[in-house]
């Protein structure tokens, strides 16, 4: 979605919260990113009543939710766009004021199948857009095992996203609404790899991760199909620092770790995790 559309439905929720709770649609990481730094520029102090929650700890998609003065909590002041104290703060509040979560507006979906077929991401996502769901109404989508997925909706559609999603792929599934609990954390599966590379430069990483020479891993790099941390970088020789979240269009998602130590022949070895 453009840039200023999302500031413009941000700034309308920041005045309407003048009187009560207002949130907006889900953003994704990059856009909460942008919308963040906009409100910043635009809002100044007010980006104290600005909190990103997407229905539970460790949420990547979020609601920009605005609270009126007098409710906000005692919460460390934003740091950075992904502010990880700020969002474990606000769950512990939300937790205490269940009055206020559910003004919020976000449900938790438990979707249960048989078995059959695995219920993943991206067969999750595709039913529920099938169904003519925007995906800004859809937040993370968590799959718990082949036979149970989590996903967090607006409660605009929940209804009727169990009403009418009655399979997923070739699996007949049921789906229910619950009441998120914010304390509850997203649980994420990876699975660890270590790379060998000649440095921490960005083309050196996504040579390793996609198995390409690295005049092809810079081209990747420069036509912005990675992006560091949610934000495309275009420059190959970038350098990557540990906890970066690379993410390669077409090889997936990844945590980058510390060097473990080096080959003979001087190469470094770096662990990293991959989101499956």
């Amino acid at each position: 979605m453009n840039v200023s559309v999302n500031v413009s439905r941000a700034l309308d929720k920041f005045r309407e919260s003048d009187y009560a709770v207002a949130a907006t649609n889900f953003l994704s990481p990059a856009e909460k990113i942008d919308v963040y730094n906009e409100l910043i520029a635009r809002i100044g102090n007010g980006i104290s009543r600005c909190f990103f929650w997407g229905g539970s700890r460790g949420a990547e998609r979020c609601a920009t939710v605005f609270l009126p003065e007098w409710e906000v909590p005692d919460a460390p002041p934003h740091a950075m766009p992904l502010d990880t104290e700020r969002n474990l703060r606000f769950s512990e509040f939300l937790a205490s004021r269940p009055d206020l979560a559910g003004e919020i507006g976000i449900r938790l979906i438990r979707i249960s199948g048989s078995g059959y077929g695995r219920l993943g991401h991206r067969d999750c996502l595709g039913a529920l857009m099938s169904l003519g769901v925007g995906r800004e109404y859809i937040g993370d989508i968590c799959p718990v095992s082949d036979r149970e997925a989590l996903v967090f909706v607006s409660g605009k559609i929940s209804d009727y996203v169990c009403s009418e999603l009655r399979s997923i792929g070739r699996d007949a599934v049921k789906a229910e609404a619950l009441d998120p609990d914010p304390l509850f954390e997203i649980p994420r599966q990876f699975e660890d790899t270590v790379l060998t590379v000649a440095s921490r430069r960005l083309d050196c990483i996504v040579k390793a991760i996609t198995g390409k020479s690295r005049e092809a891993a810079a081209e990747l790099i420069r036509a912005g199909l990675v992006e560091r941390s949610y934000v495309p970088d275009l420059k190959p020789d970038s350098q990557v620092a540990p906890c970066d979240i690379l993410s390669v269009r077409g090889y997936g998602k990844y945590i980058i770790g510390e060097d473990t130590g080096e080959t003979r022949s001087g190469r470094l070895r770096i662990v990293c995790s991959k989101y499956i």
